[in-house]
């Protein structure tokens, strides 16, 4: 178990360079209720996120999930951060299947004397196949495709003592990469996205600056499950 963790962090700290997203999804086989997981994150400046995983055991699971991102060089502040929440589910479960994921967003981003929030919405299908499925304690995950759409629907803006205006529908993106995770012993769990993105934004002085240009993004979450669902 400790040679995994040791592997592990090595490609936590190896990655941290990358531009993440939340929504952490570990596959259907594991059979953790619940799971926290920490995450990092790169946007011109580093993030640090720490989030919980509920999986709610039915004909197939369900993954709920929420997650709290902060820059690392303002984590006592609350100018810039940023709030996911939402749901996972495999539509079947069998060696290749495929999940969707819807999502609520809220982002807070500060630029000189504006202040904005975003209320965005993430929708997610990951078509996958199972890689490893171990009838014990081993090894078990999931590689796939990840296609991702994310509206803000309306965003919330200060200017300095200005009362707030709200805009809608001020910006989209669109995602789309590769997918892969695993889980340890039926405790360690890793979740890694790559991706192309697009933004297109109706304001450029809302958004941070270039988020309006292709770009290379990945996620990379690692987590811990405890309290195993298993039949009697």
């Amino acid at each position: 178990m400790y040679k995994y963790i040791i592997i592990l962090s090595a490609l936590f700290l190896g990655l941290s360079n990358t531009d993440l997203t939340a929504q952490p999804f570990y596959g259907y086989q594991t059979i953790g209720v619940h799971t926290f997981y920490f995450s990092v994150s790169w946007d011109g400046q580093p993030h640090l996120g720490a989030g919980y995983i509920f999986r709610n055991f039915g004909k197939t699971f369900t993954d709920i999930n929420a997650e709290w991102r902060f820059p690392v060089a303002e984590m006592y502040k609350l100018d810039n951060h940023q709030i996911i929440a939402g749901v996972y589910k495999p539509l079947r479960l069998k060696r290749t299947f495929a999940s969707i994921g819807v999502h609520a967003k809220i982002k807070k981003q500060t630029f000189d004397d504006t202040k904005v929030t975003h209320y965005g919405l993430g929708l997610s299908v990951l078509p996958s196949y199972v890689y490893a499925a171990s009838l014990t304690d081993g090894l078990y995950g999931t590689t796939g495709l990840i296609l991702n759409y994310e509206p803000v629907l309306f965003s919330q803006v200060k200017k300095g003592d200005a009362k707030s205006e709200f805009q809608a529908l001020t910006g989209h993106r669109v995602r789309a990469g590769l997918h892969l995770d695993a889980h340890f012993e039926r405790t360690l769990g890793i979740s890694a996205n790559g991706f192309l993105t697009r933004t297109w934004v109706k304001d450029e002085s809302l958004f941070a600056p270039g988020e309006d240009e292709f770009k290379i993004e990945g996620d990379l979450n690692i987590g811990t499950t405890y309290f195993l669902e298993r039949a009697f």
